[in-house]
């Protein structure tokens, strides 16, 4: 097993809620390492994958699928962590490298689309916002604010889907969705905690309140206002995931006028009450 320089080596875990991984991506750790010889991972104990890019050095990883070149550039490798692993450096190199591990729902299907078994290896037009998100996930995973497991979620689901898009695996949204569409969809997704309107993203779409519901409705397959409602019940239900998150400081972060409306509106949608979610996560 390698020698790792621990001064210059660096790991720090995440300790996920059982709702976070029930449902969402969740962080197990977050990570630099120096290798200065051959270096044996054994299979992780659970479902999980790991990207990781080259900082410095050549070398190789020895997977049960194959070998493949290591080496720095825009070059990010994506790996299933129940398989063995060892990591070869070049002779006399170093070979450094930094990433995540994660788990996540669907994930036997995530890597299966990606087809990292043959061939793990992703070439980037830039690493730049990968580093970036790597030092969100580790100030998130660190210091741990309101609402830290939806943060991480949302970040690592932003890198799946520049991954997807690599592969080419989905059509352009542009491609396939009208614009008004698209307008409404990202304008809920950049801010999912407003109480949005209907007719308010109507007017925002630069379309007739009649005609966006017909195109939402052919495309999205729901009404306007279900879709609404529906995102404003993933939300609410990552707040309340959050311990140290009052139920009238979730009802406040999502705009309902007290904590009387959040709560029926949380029965309503769901079936049950905050509180009862809650301890339901509990089990």
């Amino acid at each position: 097993m390698a020698s790792l320089l621990k001064s210059k080596s660096h790991h720090v875990y995440a300790h996920p809620s059982p709702i976070a991984r029930r449902l969402l991506w969740h962080v197990f750790s977050i990570h630099t390492t120096i290798v200065e010889q051959p270096y044996h991972r054994p299979a992780f104990e659970k479902p999980g994958a790991q990207f990781f890019w080259v900082r410095s050095g050549r070398g190789r990883v020895k997977l049960e699928t194959g070998t493949f070149l290591l080496r720095p550039g825009k070059r990010l490798w994506v790996t299933d962590l129940r398989g063995l692993r060892t990591y070869i450096p070049a002779p006399g190199q170093k070979l450094v490298y930094s990433g995540v591990r994660f788990g996540g729902p669907c994930l036997d299907a995530w890597l299966e689309e990606l087809g990292i078994h043959q061939g793990p290896e992703f070439i980037l037009d830039s690493l730049s916002s990968i580093r970036r998100a790597q030092k969100q996930l580790l100030s998130a995973v660190t210091r741990q604010p309101a609402g830290w497991e939806r943060q991480v979620h949302m970040i690592l689901t932003q890198i799946l889907d520049r991954l997807l898009a690599e592969k080419k695996l989905l059509v352009s949204a542009k491609s396939i969705l009208p614009t008004a569409v698209e307008r409404v969809l990202n304008l809920v997704s950049t801010n999912p905690y407003r109480n949005w309107k209907a007719r308010e993203l109507a007017r925002m779409a630069n379309v007739s309140y009649s005609r966006l519901r017909a195109l939402f409705h052919e495309c999205q397959h729901e009404t306007i206002h279900d879709f609404i409602q529906r995102t404003r019940l993933d939300q609410a239900r990552l707040l309340l995931a959050d311990p140290h998150l009052r139920v009238k400081e979730a009802a406040e972060k999502l705009n309902f006028p007290n904590e009387f409306s959040f709560s029926r509106f949380f029965r309503h949608r769901s079936g049950t009450s905050p509180s009862q979610f809650r301890q339901h996560l509990k089990l």
